[in-house]
């Protein structure tokens, strides 16, 4: 083979220079980025894992908030009723006092009418005995007939009637 000669010494030459960037590229290229590589992956899985926990977590929270919302709701629904039942209670007792304080001025008002018309039923009684005192003395001073007897009971009773 006169053409292509190979010379062994370059080769072998070569060949150790291929080892040694091989090694050198291995160790200090090759692992490093590879863990690189791997320390990336670790990330993003862990930042996955962060992402679907806190997924789960809002999830969770998002139950509480429900079930503490549906809680205050019924707490308020509570709250309203007792405050309802509490304004007819006081209602009831506003409209109880009213009706005993209406009875007691309802009766006070009819003594004192009793009394108003008592007193007045006195007062013409005693006023009746002095006109008719009164109509006596009158009949007894003059002498009366028939006729003046008559004129002066009208005009006593027209007195009465005024």
């Amino acid at each position: 083979m006169e053409g292509v000669e190979i010379d062994w010494k370059i080769l072998v030459g070569q060949i150790i220079n291929f080892a040694i960037l091989f090694f050198v590229l291995k160790t200090f290229v090759y692992h490093p980025f590879l863990n690189l590589l791997k320390s990336r992956r670790e990330k993003i899985e862990e930042g996955i894992n962060k992402s679907i926990e806190a997924d789960n977590r809002l999830g969770k929270i998002d139950e509480l908030k429900s079930a503490i919302e549906k809680k205050g709701e019924e707490e308020k629904k509570k709250i309203l009723s007792k405050a309802e039942e509490e304004a007819k209670k006081r209602v009831e007792e506003s409209t109880k006092k009213a009706e005993e304080e209406r009875s007691v001025l309802l009766a006070k008002a009819r003594k004192e009418a009793e009394d108003l018309k008592e007193k007045e039923r006195e007062e013409t009684e005693k006023q009746t005995i002095d006109n008719a005192f009164a109509l006596a003395e009158k009949l007894l001073k003059e002498e009366i007939d028939e006729k003046k007897g008559k004129q002066i009971t009208e005009e006593f009773l027209k007195k009465l009637k005024v």
